[in-house]
């Protein structure tokens, strides 16, 4: 990739049209080349770049809504898949489980939760607020797709991705990945 660097108001120095930042107490990394073409110009990719960085800024300037209608919105498409996977976890690992969803949620279950969760049981709250953003690709159009993780807890280290537009509509469903 190019070496370029863009200089930006709010996220500083981008390098190679990428960059990490603060994401709700977390670091992402916010790739802004999905939309460049092999063969365009030095010119043409930094505009391209530029009007990604813009459209990344409706979502990064409002996180805790994004991040909640994308979580809602995995919720919805893969509950039940994390359920199933989730009764799968060896009882042994359980405690394990616990304590990482516990860091993910940044507080302590009650031991009413705890024993739900170990009859492996989870909740939609338990699942929403167990995983998190890492990443994100934007274009200048505005479409994204988002990577979400949970530490292992529900898919046994796959992660979690969601398409859709900084318009607010998501395409497909949210899926299981790598």
């Amino acid at each position: 990739m190019d070496s370029k660097i863009i200089k930006d108001e709010i996220f500083g120095e981008i390098k190679n049209f990428e960059t990490e930042v603060e994401w709700l107490g977390r670091k992402i990394s916010v790739s802004f080349d999905g939309g460049i073409g092999h063969n365009w110009s030095e010119d043409k990719k930094v505009e391209e770049v530029k009007g990604a960085i813009e459209q990344f800024k409706i979502m990064y300037l409002n996180q805790k809504e994004w991040d909640e209608r994308i979580r809602d919105r995995i919720v919805e498409d893969l509950m039940e898949v994390a359920e199933d996977w989730f009764s799968s976890i060896n009882e042994e690992d359980l405690d394990e489980m616990i304590t990482v969803l516990e860091k993910n949620l940044n507080s302590k279950f009650t031991e009413k939760e705890k024993e739900e969760l170990k009859k492996q049981k989870v909740s939609k709250e338990v699942f929403k607020n167990g995983i998190y953003l890492e990443g994100v690709h934007i274009t200048s159009d505005g479409d994204f797709t988002v990577y979400y993780y949970d530490d292992e807890v529900f898919f046994a280290g796959h992660g979690i991705d969601l398409m859709g537009n900084i318009n607010g509509e998501f395409r497909g469903e949210a899926d299981i990945v790598g």
